[in-house]
């Protein structure tokens, strides 16, 4: 017995697994690399910190100092996306070194996946000790002291 597909059929069922394939989850990346939970990620340096940074936000639901890293759990779009954290590294006036975190391709999912990411401090460990400065994420409640 022999089976014939008609080109609808096949058409048909090219369209379905590729619609398939794009709805399958993508993994997030962090400063272009697909993520490593076992990773503490650089930080990127930007002269200032804008208000608004352009890309979609994800929400940082919890913010803690392990060690060296600064362990950020998150709410993103869930399908793919790559993050990266950001500070202008400078202590500010009320001894905060700040933090953003923000979209560089943002992800356009809607379903929503809790993640941990790391981002490694050590290259202010020197700086925040030296000014007694705290670590505060911007647009959160999150400020945390690095004694490490």
């Amino acid at each position: 017995m022999s089976v014939f597909l008609t080109p609808a059929v096949l058409f048909f069922s090219l369209l379905l697994g590729s619609l398939q394939t794009k709805g399958q989850q993508n993994p997030l990346h962090i400063n272009n690399m697909p993520i490593d939970h076992s990773v503490c990620y650089e930080i990127k340096i930007y002269k200032t910190i804008p208000e608004v940074l352009p890309g979609y936000l994800c929400e940082i639901k919890d913010a803690q100092i392990i060690g060296d890293c600064l362990e950020l759990t998150i709410v993103y779009g869930g399908c793919n996306g790559n993050l990266e954290l950001i500070t202008d590294s400078l202590i500010s006036k009320d001894s905060k070194l700040n933090f953003k975190l923000r979209w560089i391709d943002p992800s356009f999912c809607k379903a929503s996946v809790l993640t941990k990411v790391s981002f490694d401090l050590k290259p202010y460990q020197t700086v925040i000790k030296e000014k007694m400065a705290s670590v505060k994420i911007m647009g959160t409640n999150f400020e945390l002291f690095y004694n490490n």
